[in-house]
């Protein structure tokens, strides 16, 4: 199951704007936001390329969205120090 940043930080036990701050610190995420090259095609993490008709300039505006796979849950944990229970995961899903 693919999960947003927010999803993830939840299931952490973490705040969504303390987790991307911890994600920097780590090098996972840019200063912008997005995923970083190095954990690009690594198998936890990847952007969701979308888009948004915005209807006053009449063009899409594209952007991307961090996802984490279900492998990512337990290497984020470990690479923040943080143990999960199966149970926590769950529920938290």
């Amino acid at each position: 199951m693919n999960r947003t940043l927010d999803e993830t930080a939840a299931i952490l036990g973490l705040k969504p704007r303390a987790f991307r701050a911890r994600l920097r610190d780590l090098r996972v995420l840019t200063r912008d936001g997005d995923l970083a090259s190095p954990h690009r095609d690594r198998g936890y993490l990847f952007s969701d390329p979308r888009s948004h008709w915005n209807p006053r300039i009449q063009q899409y505006r594209h952007y991307a969205v961090v996802m984490v796979k279900e492998a990512g849950v337990e290497w984020l944990a470990k690479q923040l120090n943080i143990t999960i229970t199966r149970q926590q995961k769950d529920s938290a899903a």
